[in-house]
């Protein structure tokens, strides 16, 4: 994120308007003292969209749904080896 003072935003606001616009997220400082950020308005995104675009997050490596862990107790499965497994996935 770039800082940029108010005094900039105050004689060049249209630009700084279309940078904002155009994805940048600027954060405007007084006195070198950040107060406030400008961030682009995301229409349609999901809040996981938002957070990657954003940097706080990041995104899933595979699609579908999310494989559900063995059921605990069920003398057809191998619970330990079905937990390896999927670890083993993650992993790569």
């Amino acid at each position: 994120m770039e800082r940029i003072p108010v005094r900039e935003l105050n004689r060049n606001t249209g630009a700084v308007v279309a940078r904002v616009r155009n994805g940048e997220i600027l954060v405007v400082t007084l006195n070198g003292t950040p107060v406030a950020r400008l961030v682009p308005l995301t229409r349609g995104w999901s809040l996981l969209d938002r957070m990657v675009a954003e940097g706080r997050a990041t995104a899933p490596a595979a699609s579908g749904p999310v494989p559900l862990p063995p059921v605990l107790g069920d003398p057809a499965t191998d619970t330990a080896a079905a937990l390896v497994a999927m670890r083993d996935e993650e992993r790569w």
